[in-house]
């Protein structure tokens, strides 16, 4: 389903997210070198928590107009396993959503994530797994309710500060796929960062360590991002509407 060298952002108009009910074939017969890595894991790692988390199994494309996509259950050694030796099932790909926040001055938020967590000193758009939390009793994903829980728990933002844009930035970059919900602050770029940095000084255990602010197209090689943050604010500037 996806290409290590693929790499694309695009935006779409609607996304219809669905949870399907199976296994995922890869977690079932690797159980066993799963069980053995996640030990060795929690022990480098006892922060690590085995939740529920979601995979995507595939997806579709209807032009502009609308991104559907498939998910299937699975557990949090299973993802990591499958993240920590090579990708190895190109049929799955690591599906998540993003705050695409920007200041006044059109500037993108990027938080930095705190040590021991699995994406310890990378900066990206605030944003996480979609859980249990975000998925309906008809197995339908509430992505706007993922991101915004998750602007709530990283930044402390609301709506006081913040008003949603149209449509979805999705970015494909190799095995992930980050479903991007943009936010437009009315806050300076100094204020901005200055209400998140005291929300986050006030948690000690929270998710984030520091945010900074970047220009779109201007993402600074010395920021450590995943692949994705790098490709959605390197391609932002000139963003093609269509797939």
């Amino acid at each position: 389903m996806w290409r290590h060298d693929e790499t694309r952002v695009f935006t779409v108009e609607r996304v219809s997210l669905q949870v399907s009910e199976g296994p995922w074939a890869f977690a079932e017969s690797h159980a066993a070198d799963i069980n053995a890595h996640w030990q060795r894991r929690l022990h480098e790692s006892p922060n690590f928590f085995n939740g529920t988390v979601h995979i995507l199994a595939d997806y579709t494309l209807s032009g502009r107009a609308l991104l559907t996509g498939r998910f299937l259950r699975t557990d949090f050694k299973s993802f990591l396993y499958w993240r920590e030796t090579g990708w190895q099932d190109r049929s799955v790909m690591d599906a998540f959503g993003s705050a695409l926040i920007l200041s006044a001055e059109g500037d993108v938020l990027l938080g930095r994530q705190r040590a021991g967590n699995l994406n310890a000193g990378l900066c990206y758009p605030p944003g996480g797994f979609i859980d249990p939390r975000d998925v309906g009793p008809d197995g339908v994903i509430d992505i706007e309710g993922s991101v915004l829980r998750e602007i709530t728990e990283e930044t402390g933002l609301d709506a006081r500060v913040l008003r949603r844009s149209g449509g979805y930035v999705v970015t494909l970059a190799g095995p992930s796929i980050s479903i991007a919900v943009p936010w437009q602050s009315h806050l300076s770029g100094p204020a901005l960062l200055d209400e998140v940095s005291r929300f986050i000084a006030a948690d000690p255990d929270g998710e984030l360590s520091s945010v900074v602010l970047t220009a779109p197209g201007e993402a600074s090689a010395a920021l450590a991002m995943p692949d994705y943050a790098r490709a959605l604010l390197r391609d932002l500037p000139d963003l093609k509407t269509s797939a």
